[in-house]
């Protein structure tokens, strides 16, 4: 089949992505979080599903169990560490109170919000899942050093306020489908 002469324009800008003035390197690094997002994806589904709960479900609780202290945790709290939407949260927690893993009550001093709790139930839930968790981590997280853990968690927390600002710029403009050419 002939070459079309058509090349793929570098997909940054940034001097930063573009070792070599290519993009290469860039679109590597892409498909690897495309690829690891989803195994993790399927690890998340795999480990709540051992204890019959979605992937996002358990999730949630593991959240909840971190944040919870002594009074509980907000709905909002649980949405903003999760980078997820309060009314996912408030649907999810109703889901996982009903079934008895979580507990949710009014907050004292102000009845709008809920605070969340970690059944007995759902302790337990959790608890049978730390061997096979404490493993899965270890493997998938592999690294030479704390430093290189530190390097990348900080390279995270920019990629997720970056990827915020990206999806609100796709969001504000307004798409338009490309026709195939004739």
């Amino acid at each position: 089949m002939p070459k079309s002469g058509w090349k793929l324009p570098l997909t940054a800008t940034r001097p930063a992505l573009l070792p070599g003035a290519s993009d290469h390197l860039f679109r590597r690094l892409l498909y690897d979080m495309f690829t690891v997002g989803a195994r993790m994806e399927e690890i998340r589904r795999r480990l709540g599903a051992r204890i019959g709960l979605s992937g996002p479900q358990f999730t949630m609780m593991m959240a909840i169990a971190e944040l919870e202290g002594a009074s509980g945790v907000s709905v909002g709290r649980v949405a903003e560490y999760l980078h997820v939407a309060q009314a996912f949260i408030t649907a999810e927690s109703g889901k996982l109170a009903r079934e008895g893993y979580i507990e949710k009550k009014p907050d004292s001093t102000d009845r709008r919000v809920s605070r969340l709790r970690i059944s007995r139930k759902g302790g337990s839930a959790l608890e049978s899942l730390f061997p096979l968790l404490r493993e899965v981590n270890d493997i998938s997280f592999d690294l030479a050093s704390r430093k290189r853990f530190e390097t990348l968690c900080a390279a995270f927390d920019q990629l997720v306020d970056g990827s915020r600002r990206a999806l609100t710029i796709l969001k504000e403009d307004a798409v338009v489908p490309i026709r195939k050419a004739i």
